[in-house]
């Protein structure tokens, strides 16, 4: 990665509206791709002093910043401001130019935050889903990227500490977490994983978590992991047939190949891996592991992440304990 290919990570361009926002743009040595990097800084604190000019900040990695970064970034202000989370720079990683995320990044997200190419499962939906061309398996450069090129940029040219960063992500922004903690925990200090595409590959996370722990005898995370009520096999099935009474022409068709293809491939199970997530990690003890996990009644996959995420980011900051009756599980 050179200068050149780096414009001012500090300065950047101003995003208007969004207090001490900038992003800017970098090719990654990893992957060649060219990424949006948004960047928004941490607010003083609404009561107490202000803090000194040496003071260093968490940071939160914030994954399909088109999407969450604006919303977290939000979120982090607002907490932080009372004291239910400390003051953190939130950085959310996005691809370079001004397309929509549904333009681009929602493609081009599947080659990054995937660690291998889905197997006959993704072959069928790939057909359908408009992302034929792009390369899945992806997910080591882009950690690469993550750990070896951006987070150092950032500790060099903002008050970041580089000991402490968490990650946040939804759908495969949750997949590529999730593989990440199996793979190469130390990474990230706090993962905030919501709505996971667990199902990847046939749901080969369990081969990832038995591989771990057959090697391992702590797992070091403070992890939070929530899908919403509405996001089960039966659900997501309703929601695709809604659509297609819907839709008309191109769209339909697509739809319509979408239905069959998971009807053959089988749904994707959503909130019904709590238990079985819950069960595997707390029967291997891992001293230093702290999970929580959450189903949110009547959230559907895409309604999910403004409740998750304030509640995942409070979970692995330690700041907020559901009580004994409710369904958080600590």
């Amino acid at each position: 990665m050179s200068e050149e290919n780096i414009e001012d990570p500090v300065r950047g361009v101003g995003m208007n509206g969004l207090w001490k926002s900038h992003y800017f743009e970098m090719t990654a040595a990893a992957n060649a791709e060219r990424y949006r990097i948004f960047v928004g800084a941490p607010n003083p604190p609404f009561f107490g002093a202000e803090p000194g000019p040496d003071v260093r900040y968490p940071v939160i990695l914030v994954l399909d910043a088109k999407l969450n970064f604006a919303m977290v970034h939000a979120q982090v202000q607002t907490m932080s401001a009372l004291g239910q989370l400390p003051p953190a720079h939130v950085v959310g990683i996005g691809y370079a130019g001004d397309e929509s995320f549904f333009e681009k990044d929602a493609f081009r997200r599947q080659g990054d935050l995937t660690p291998n190419d889905g197997g006959d499962r993704e072959a069928l939906m790939a057909s359908s889903n408009r992302a034929g061309d792009i390369v899945r398996g992806g997910a080591g450069r882009f950690l690469a990227f993550l750990r070896d090129e951006l987070v150092p940029l950032l500790v060099e040219s903002h008050p970041i500490m580089a000991d402490d960063v968490t990650i946040l992500g939804n759908s495969l922004g949750g997949l590529f977490p999730s593989w990440v903690l199996f793979h190469a925990p130390g990474t990230f200090r706090r993962y905030v994983i919501v709505s996971p595409s667990l199902w990847w590959n046939d749901y080969e996370v369990w081969s990832w978590e038995a591989a771990y722990a057959a090697h391992h005898d702590d797992l070091s995370a403070n992890v939070f992991v929530a899908f919403g009520g509405l996001e089960t096999a039966v659900h997501h099935r309703a929601t695709v047939e809604r659509a297609i009474d819907a839709a008309t022409g191109d769209l339909r068709k697509t739809l319509e190949a979408t239905l069959a293809n998971a009807d053959a491939a089988g749904w994707p199970l959503g909130a019904e891996l709590i238990p079985e997530v819950e069960a595997r990690l707390r029967q291997r003890a891992y001293p230093g592991l702290e999970l929580t996990t959450m189903i949110l009644p009547d959230e559907t996959h895409e309604s999910i992440p403004g409740a998750a995420f304030s509640r995942g980011l409070r979970a692995v900051f330690g700041s907020w304990k559901q009580d004994a009756g409710g369904a958080a599980a600590k």
